[in-house]
């Protein structure tokens, strides 16, 4: 159990399961969205403050350059298998957005 503690963020895998898979996906197939309004809240608003917040995070907690990858992996993984071909461009946004908000904070 300690080197489940050591080894695996939760806040990480965990946010990134949730913001990259189960949020776009179920907000998809179960909200009474139109399809703009799903890609202006779901994958613009929500995500893109979730890849703000998880720049933050990775700074703070001093995490390894391949963990910028993790988020617009699984969203790239969920968008390949549920979601409209248009959507796959998001994981690439998502990967600069984090990494932003990441080395601006090393430069404050």
């Amino acid at each position: 159990m300690n080197w489940i503690k050591k080894n695996v963020d939760i806040f990480l895998w965990g946010g990134g399961i949730l913001f990259g898979v189960l949020v776009p996906v179920l907000a998809l197939k179960f909200l009474p969205f139109t399809k703009a309004m799903w890609v202006g809240w779901v994958l613009v608003v929500i995500n893109c403050c979730y890849c703000v917040w998880l720049g933050s995070y990775l700074y703070h907690h001093a995490a390894r350059w391949w963990t910028l990858f993790v988020f617009p992996i699984l969203f790239l993984a969920a968008a390949y298998v549920w979601m409209p071909k248009y959507t796959y461009y998001f994981a690439a946004a998502y990967l600069a957005i984090t990494y932003l908000s990441c080395s601006t904070r090393k430069q404050d």
